[in-house]
């Protein structure tokens, strides 16, 4: 699908977006590149109304592994590189030299990345830290975590065991990690699993999202190309298998969209990103038994015209190479982007037709 999409290619291979998320005005997405010099992050700033998408490129030292901005301030991020840095971008007009590199200011060198207002969450293979900022130029340590408890022994286990994503529960001090085959969460008062399940998927999982609308719900994505939906409560099986066949290899993201969380995004190493429709484990109030349409009409992927239904609502197909990362917007609900290793940006928006059908009219 190329409808309702603008793609804008960096100068240097990447792996890393994040959206800038304290910039609810205007839909704005940070990319980080691993080109072996000469790297950049690139602010890119989608106008809806004429699909166009503005740089402004920073330099940067060494390549961008991982890349998040503060949600409470636009102009500071965090880059994991070696070590990872806090940063503070200068003041610049969208409009200028887009070819214009920019320099940014170094506040606070950690080991690792992450941040969430003063807290700052870190990883390596098999530890988690939490640091607080006591000001602009120092952070503290007040929690190391070994999550290596929760890996396999099983040395012909076909996964990585070591941590290879995290996300906040944004419904209590709780961090969720996805590493080997194992799904846990890890209270960050007591330092203790919260829950675990040790064989969440067959092979390694690469990929974990929070729904902010319904707590204990966690996507999963991983290299058995499966997309599961747990409900941490109970770990025994998922509430949902998202679209069995709808990738064909390693799931690199997952993204529960903030306001209509039915919408769910995948992104793989088969090039593709998949938009989702998961109403029946969502926030949504309006699933019922009579949301088929009374004369049964479809899509062209099998879905009801009428009322949304879980289902493949799209594929969006303009990369060409792994697509390592999705992200929604905290500007626009319909709007988001995705990247790929050979450094394509695609923002894209939700089909028009999907909107009315979850907005009713």
């Amino acid at each position: 699908m190329t409808e309702n999409s603008t793609v804008f290619g960096l100068r240097h291979q990447a792996r890393c977006l994040a959206p800038v998320t304290s910039s609810t005005e205007k839909s704005q997405f940070l990319a980080g590149t691993v080109g072996v010099k000469d790297n950049a992050i690139y602010l890119l700033e989608y106008d809806d109304e004429d699909m166009t998408i503005m740089p402004t490129m920073y330099n940067h030292p060494e390549e961008i592994w991982d890349i998040v901005s503060c949600p409470t301030d636009e102009n500071l991020l965090f880059t994991s590189h070696s070590p990872a840095t806090l940063w503070r971008k200068p003041a610049v007009e969208a409009r200028e030299d887009s070819n214009q590199h920019h320099d940014l200011t170094r506040l606070v060198t950690l080991e690792n990345e992450g941040i969430k207002n003063k807290q700052i969450i870190s990883i390596d293979s098999n530890k988690i830290y939490l640091s607080s900022l006591n000001d602009s130029s120092s952070a503290q340590t007040s929690l190391t975590i070994d999550v290596s408890c929760t890996f396999t022994t099983n040395a012909d286990s076909p996964s990585l065991r070591q941590l290879q994503n995290a996300v906040w529960n944004p419904h209590k001090l709780e961090l969720v990690t996805v590493g080997d085959c194992s799904l846990s969460g890890w209270d960050l008062r007591s330092g203790k699993n919260s829950f675990n399940r040790s064989e969440a998927h067959k092979s390694t999982i690469r990929a974990v999202d929070y729904n902010t609308n319904k707590p204990y719900h966690v996507a999963t994505g991983g290299d058995d190309a499966k997309v599961h939906i747990w409900d941490v409560r109970q770990l025994k099986e998922p509430i949902l298998n998202v679209n069995d066949n709808s990738h064909s290899h390693w799931i690199w993201s997952v993204a529960f969209n903030s306001l209509q969380d039915q919408l769910l995004l995948t992104s793989s190493s088969d090039t593709l990103v998949n938009l989702h429709n998961v109403v029946s484990v969502s926030a949504a109030s309006y699933l019922d038994s009579s949301s088929e349409d009374e004369d049964g009409q479809s899509d062209e992927y099998g879905r009801s015209t009428g009322k949304p239904t879980d289902g493949l609502i799209c594929t969006y197909d303009q990369h060409e190479d792994s697509v390592y990362k999705v992200a929604w917007s905290p500007a626009d609900t319909w709007t988001f982007a995705s990247i790929s290793y050979a450094g394509r940006v695609v923002i894209s928006q939700v089909p028009t037709n999907e909107k009315f059908k979850i907005l009713g009219v």
